[in-house]
C-alpha cells in the first residue's frame, strides 16, 4: 500500500490506474482477515431516484458468507459513493479517498451516525503538475 501512495505521489500512474491499483490490492488483502473479496458489488436503491449502485469492493466473511465490509474508492468528493456505502448492510464501511480536497463537511452532512471511515490518502493529481510547469515557462519567458 506504502509502494501504491508513494507512486501516486510522485506522479508515477494516473489516478484511473491509481483506482485499479488499490482495488486489487483490497482484494488481495481480504484473505488476510479471514474473507474473499468481490469486485463491484452491486447495492439495490444507493441512489436518490432508486436506481443501483455499485460498491468498488466488498469483503465476505469465509466462516458464514456474511457482508463484513466494503470500500468505495474515489478521486473527487461524490455524494452518490457516500450514499452507497450507507445504504450497504455490514459493520464496516469505508471511504477511501486519494483526492487533494477537504471531504469531511461532505461526509459530516451525508452521514450522520458516523458509520463511515475515511482512509484519506489526499493526493494532487497530475493536472497540478501540469500547470506548475506552466507557471514556471511562463516565468522563464518573463525573464528572458
Amino acid at each position: 500500500m506504502r509502494e501504491l501512495t508513494r507512486n501516486r505521489k510522485e506522479k508515477m500512474v494516473d489516478k484511473l490506474e491509481f483506482h485499479a491499483a488499490l482495488q486489487k490490492k483490497l482484494l488481495e488483502l481480504a484473505p488476510d482477515f479471514c474473507c474473499y473479496g468481490e469486485k463491484e458489488h452491486p447495492i439495490l436503491n444507493a441512489r436518490e431516484d432508486g436506481r443501483s449502485g455499485r460498491i468498488d469492493v466488498a469483503w465476505w466473511t469465509l466462516a458464514n458468507r456474511e457482508l463484513l465490509a466494503v470500500f468505495e474508492i474515489d478521486s473527487t468528493v461524490r455524494t452518490k459513493s457516500l450514499r452507497k456505502i450507507l445504504h450497504a448492510n455490514c459493520p464496516y464501511r469505508f471511504w477511501v479517498y486519494y483526492g487533494n480536497r477537504e471531504i469531511r463537511d461532505v461526509l459530516e452532512t451525508l452521514d450522520t451516525e458516523h458509520k463511515i471511515t475515511i482512509i484519506d490518502f489526499s493526493i494532487a493529481f497530475e493536472k497540478r503538475k501540469k500547470k506548475l510547469e506552466q507557471k514556471e515557462m511562463e516565468q522563464l519567458v518573463l525573464d528572458i
